[in-house]
């Protein structure tokens, strides 16, 4: 009978299985890890793409802030400088109203009459004089009406009163009016 050896023939098939699975393994384990590289290398460069991102968010958040002070701050001195050119109004205002008042007064003064004093306070006029006649009074009340002055009425008038520095004579008149602006 002929016998015949198989188990080189079954060690040698073990031994190429063996190794075909090995191979397998090998290449199964080695795109195992370079998939794992490959992800890891990815969402790392995503990580640190995102962490510049959030940086540079930081930076103009922060520059952002010091933009929004300064502009606070323009404002806060734009309130300023709009309360002080409103007080300059009101300043350039108010300084023009004594002197109309007087120019006024200056205009509607009779020639034989003189003031010797005047009185502003509260918005009315008190105004001390001498005129030469009662009729030169009565004319300078006129012409205190004719400027849209309100509430013209002689106070006082007295006759034989002289006040020193002012020509007087025997009919002089001193008087006293007022009225308000």
């Amino acid at each position: 009978m002929i016998r015949i050896n198989l188990l080189p023939v079954r060690a040698a098939k073990k031994k190429e299985s063996l190794r075909f699975q090995l191979t397998i393994g090998g290449l199964v384990t080695f795109l195992v890890i370079a998939i794992t590289l490959l992800l890891y290398i990815t969402f790392s460069n995503e990580v640190k793409a995102v962490t510049n991102d959030i940086t540079r968010g930081e930076q103009e958040l922060a520059a952002l802030k010091s933009k929004i002070g300064e502009l606070s701050q323009i404002k806060v001195q734009k309130k300023l400088l709009e309360d002080k050119i409103k007080t300059v109004e009101k300043l350039q205002a108010d300084r023009t109203g004594p002197v109309r008042l007087l120019s006024q007064l200056s205009l509607s003064v009779p020639e034989k009459a003189w003031i010797y004093s005047l009185h502003e306070g509260g918005g009315s006029v008190k105004v001390n004089g001498l005129a030469a006649y009662d009729d030169v009074v009565a004319d300078f009340m006129r012409n205190l009406d004719r400027w849209k002055l309100k509430n013209v009425e002689l106070a006082v008038v007295a006759r034989g009163k002289t006040v020193q520095g002012i020509p007087s004579s025997k009919n002089a008149v001193n008087f006293t009016l007022s009225f308000t602006k």
